[in-house]
């Protein structure tokens, strides 16, 4: 692109250049207010003026929603609009980034204020690391302004980490993500929950004396929190099908099929994939939900030629965000050579080859309830950045020398974790936690009993309903 076309794409998109009440009319804005809830993740929270931040998340989390608020707030906390520059990067090339953000400079180079730079979709720009890498180095203003860069591909993660070091402009929690909306945060937006107690708890907080409180304060509310457990396990967190869900209780086929493009058109277009055989991949990996993968079997079920395709498509869902790794505990750390479970990061994602094809498996609520019980642990003791959901070194599965298998453990949860979503007998599936752990917590359905002490061993059963409303991240930015 010329530097005509670039300058055409900033004032394009920058309306608060044009409109003091650009807001109302922002399509991304005005879709969040018509929306039946208020839902506001605020990951671009506390931007430090010269910091340099990247937000990622799948996409049609909302992403472009949260930068647009920020952006609003920039403004509304005495940014000059002018010095406000906003542009989608999709499409463009590194040389376009470069040239975008000096035809920016040079157009305002006679207007003193702090700077903002909002690069949307970034990520999708081959090589947009060493370019920013260059401009942090090479521009003084730039490396002055306040620069927020969003994407939807952790692909380059570590490369970028690595090009953007010392960059940062002193800011530590400078890699932001943005995932669906959590368990608690669904509640809230359908309504109802409104007066349930606040505490929030960290995995390993929650085996304690104030853990045990928390628990029993939502004793009377487990009912309500189980119907509501069900139903997100049946729409998920994505903001467009809570929405559907509060106006017409289910989720709509127009986001059904925006998020199957997400899959089959983005996240594993490079491979080749006809819809069908995406169908068939994704559903092989339902079916699997819970085990972990042998990725030879998969190859020949699906029919991929050998493994190394099958770790392709997973590695491929992985940096899309539509999916994470649980691997199998050696110490306190991954063995990257045992094999490993394949979580989706959404209930609706492992639904989609059954919403297009009722033939195909649909998971069971027993799937689903430990797939999201893996999410809200990895969500609530891994941090705030997506490191912690690529890596999953915080949140892991054990196999006993006896070959048993404890769903997830791990040196943060300061407990071991079981779904067993079931109404009914619990302990005798306890016993190997007990054994290994002493500490552990049984996910049920409705049942919740804290009585269960054998000496220094503690395991408990607490509905997934409660479980899912008291886990929650302190930085609630994972």
């Amino acid at each position: 692109m010329n530097d005509g076309q670039l300058r055409r794409l900033l004032t394009d998109r920058s309306a608060w250049w044009r409109d003091p009440r650009w807001e109302r009319d922002d399509p991304d804005l005005r879709e969040a207010a018509e929306s039946p809830f208020l839902y506001e993740p605020d990951p671009l929270s506390a931007l430090h003026p010269s910091g340099l931040y990247v937000l990622r998340g799948p996409r049609r989390v909302g992403k472009s929603v949260e930068v647009k608020r920020a952006i609003a707030a920039a403004i509304q906390g005495g940014a000059n609009p002018r010095l406000v520059f906003f542009c989608s990067c999709d499409g463009l090339s590194a040389q376009d980034v470069r040239r975008l953000i000096a035809v920016g400079q040079k157009d305002t180079a006679t207007l003193s204020g702090d700077r903002h730079w909002f690069l949307d979709e970034i990520t999708a720009v081959p090589g947009w690391a060493t370019a920013v890498k260059e401009l942090r180095d090479g521009d003084p203003v730039f490396r002055r302004s306040c620069v927020v860069l969003s994407g939807s591909s952790a692909r380059d993660l570590r490369e970028a980490t690595k090009a953007l070091a010392g960059r940062r402009g002193g800011v530590a929690d400078s890699d932001r993500l943005l995932l669906p909306m959590d368990f608690r945060s669904f509640c809230l937006a359908i309504g109802g929950f409104e007066s349930l107690p606040e505490a929030a708890l960290r995995p390993k907080d929650l085996l304690t004396a104030s853990g045990e409180r928390a628990v029993a304060e939502l004793g009377p509310f487990f009912s309500d929190l189980d119907h509501a457990w069900q139903s997100y396990l049946r729409v998920g967190g994505f903001p467009r099908a809570v929405s559907d869900f509060v106006e017409s209780a289910d989720v709509g086929d127009g986001f059904a099929q925006a998020l199957w493009d997400v899959i089959a058109g983005d996240a594993l277009q490079s491979t080749g994939m006809t819809d069908a055989d995406v169908a068939t991949f994704l559903e092989r990996l339902v079916i699997g939900l819970g085990s972990p993968i042998n990725a030879s079997a998969v190859a020949r079920d699906v029919g991929l030629s050998d493994h190394h395709r099958v770790d392709d498509r997973i590695g491929a869902l992985g940096f899309a965000l539509m999916a994470w790794r649980c691997h199998r505990i050696r110490g306190d750390l991954p063995n990257l050579r045992a094999q490993e479970k394949v979580y989706l990061l959404d209930p609706l994602i492992a639904r989609l080859p059954h919403r297009r094809d009722e033939r195909r498996r649909d998971p069971d609520d027993s799937q689903l309830t430990e797939q999201q019980l893996g999410m809200l642990l990895l969500r609530a003791a891994g941090g705030g950045g997506p490191e912690a959901l690529l890596e999953a070194s915080t949140v892991m599965y054990e196999r006993t020398s006896s070959d048993a298998e404890i769903d997830f453990v791990g040196p943060e949860l300061g407990a071991a974790f079981e779904g067993k979503y079931v109404d009914g007998p619990w302990r005798r599936a306890a016993q190997t936690m007990r054994a290994r752990h002493e500490r552990g917590v049984m996910v049920t359905r409705t049942v919740l009993d804290l009585d269960d002490r054998q000496g220094p061993a503690r395991v408990w059963a607490v509905p997934a309903g409660i479980v899912g409303w008291l886990l929650r991240s302190p930085s609630r930015r994972l």
